[in-house]
């Protein structure tokens, strides 16, 4: 095949998936940048977060050092402008597969900065009151422009972003009903979880072994302020139970780190509340431990042998 007829080739094929000009110099700069030395490729991008870092670390110690003679306007703007701007640098970004790389820091970097900009906004132009409305706002705004921007172009990280302010203005609102910490803690674990659970089947699922972790602590330690010291305590390590149950339903690893956590933790209170001087209690937990590895065991086998699953 000469270089005219491979030419037209790749026109063709081109034209039939619909694909411009840039995305194929892309696909080029990536396959070249594939081929390139990995440890070259490393150093530039350790090397560009670094210099990102020591950016925004100069911008604040700029901010910090002059913040007591800025005026209200100099302060909503230095504090809100850096977000905005990285907002809209990675929206830009977004659209043009040459920046790829770039949207996702700029997106956390915004996430980062615009509510401290906002609330330091509020901060500036109200004349007091309570600060939960102040939070509530704020987590709301931001809730909704990165759902917003996610239904557009169904990024993982604006997903993220959505589901730790929508987090945060939950977490505030019921606070402002006046609802203990516990139930907060319990109610929006285990509504995390919940969450976790249907994105394992989407494209998104890379932000859930975070977002397991959080929710399944959240869970435990909420149930366990809300279980304490009342008839129903052992409850907790029934619940404890079922994160492991659900860990394997889900193949989580960080869930069934955390519930097997939580269990150990509730044995050692438990026993140091309750049996801290009694031999015999360290014997029930290891031929409860034993009946329940015969017990596993034996479901292996005969969902092998009847079910047909491994």
């Amino acid at each position: 095949m000469t270089r005219e007829e491979a030419l037209l080739r790749i026109v063709g094929l081109a034209r039939e998936h619909s694909l411009s000009a840039s995305e194929i110099e892309t696909a080029l700069e990536r396959e070249a940048d594939a081929r390139a030395p990995g440890r070259a490729g490393l150093v530039g991008r350790i090397l560009a977060y670094l210099g990102g870092i020591f950016v925004f670390a100069g911008i604040g110690v700029f901010i910090a050092l002059n913040w007591d003679a800025m005026n209200s306007l100099a302060r909503i703007v230095v504090s809100l402008g850096p977000g905005v701007a990285a907002f809209v640098m990675a929206l830009v970004a977004v659209r043009d597969p040459r920046y790829e790389r770039a949207t996702t820091p700029l997106f956390l970097i915004a996430a980062a900065l615009q509510p401290t900009g906002i609330l330091v906004a509020i901060d500036e132009l109200a004349s007091g009151g309570d600060w939960h409305y102040a939070v509530l706002l704020t987590s709301g705004v931001l809730v909704l422009q990165q759902l917003a921007v996610f239904a557009r172009y169904r990024r993982s990280t604006l997903l993220f972003t959505s589901l730790l302010f929508a987090l945060w203005f939950l977490a505030t609102a019921l606070d402002i009903v006046e609802m203990d910490e516990e139930w907060i803690a319990l109610l929006l674990g285990a509504s995390t979880i919940g969450v976790c659970v249907g994105l394992e089947r989407t494209e998104h699922r890379d932000i859930v072994p975070f977002w397991y972790f959080v929710g399944a602590v959240a869970a435990f330690g909420g149930l366990f302020g809300v279980l304490e010291d009342t008839p129903v305590e052992l409850g907790f390590l029934l619940a404890a139970c079922g994160g492991v149950f659900l860990s394997v339903q889900t193949r989580s690893r960080t869930l069934l780190v955390v519930s097997t956590v939580a269990i150990l933790g509730y044995v050692s209170y438990y026993t140091s509340e309750h049996f801290l001087d009694s031999l015999g209690w360290p014997i029930v937990l290891i031929v409860l431990g034993l009946v329940l590895i015969l017990l596993s065991a034996l479901a292996l086998r005969i969902n092998k042998r009847y079910l047909g699953r491994v």
